[in-house]
């Protein structure tokens, strides 16, 4: 997994989770939500798996150092889907998707791999560490805070799925490989830019003495 500061490669996350049913079991999605934390997200992200139990929830907390910006989910599915059926693994909506800007499925039709991407966040306004600010982000759109309850629910992936015309979703019960990439909270941010300062301006200093040094007349 990658990361813009730090990363972590896992199976999947997220918070607590918050059931949802769909009313289409053969339209598999995967929603993300707020609940509460039995699961860290730092080791225990791989938990999130299909058992075949439909809608399957499971809770999580962020208990790493930064915001959650991105969650990628990634299994393979059957080669030579229509665009029709492969259609059927679907985003949820926007009001269910309330920690990233975007949600996109990416089908290739060749290998029957599959990927859920939920990225993109807003910029972030100072109230992102959640035991603090009591604050979960939820509905603004930036990112999973710290600290933050959330919950990942995979709704319509029962076993041996097959499309509303007959055709095999997948065999037996999907497997998921996924990742996340976090940045730092606000406040580490400028406490970085702060030190870089600080050290180019010891540097100019040190350059302006080394400079007289070399010629005294300066």
């Amino acid at each position: 997994m990658r990361a813009p500061y730090c990363s972590y490669t896992a199976l999947f996350l997220l918070g607590c989770l918050s059931a949802y049913a769909d009313s289409t079991p053969s339209d598999p999605q995967i929603i993300i939500d707020t609940g509460g934390d039995p699961y860290s997200l730092s080791t225990q992200i791989n938990v999130v798996q299909p058992s075949g139990a439909d809608p399957l929830t499971f809770s999580f907390v962020n208990d790493l150092s930064g915001i959650v910006d991105s969650l990628t989910f990634n299994t393979t599915i059957a080669s030579g889907l229509s665009s029709t059926d492969s259609g059927l693994f679907s985003c949820p909506t926007a009001a269910q998707n309330g920690y990233f800007l975007s949600c996109q499925v990416n089908y290739d039709m060749t290998t029957g791999a599959l990927q859920y991407q939920f990225s993109g966040v807003n910029p972030a306004d100072g109230d992102e560490n959640f035991p603090v600010d009591h604050d979960n982000e939820f509905g603004q759109k930036e990112g999973i805070p710290i600290g933050g309850d959330f919950s990942i629910t995979l709704a319509g992936w029962t076993r041996d799925n097959t499309a509303p015309d007959g055709v095999s979703l997948y065999s037996g019960l999907p497997t998921f490989d996924n990742s996340f990439t976090v940045t730092p909270e606000p406040s580490l941010v400028l406490l970085v830019a702060a030190q870089c300062l600080f050290l180019v301006v010891i540097a100019g200093f040190v350059r302006r003495r080394a400079k007289r040094r070399e010629n005294p007349t300066v």
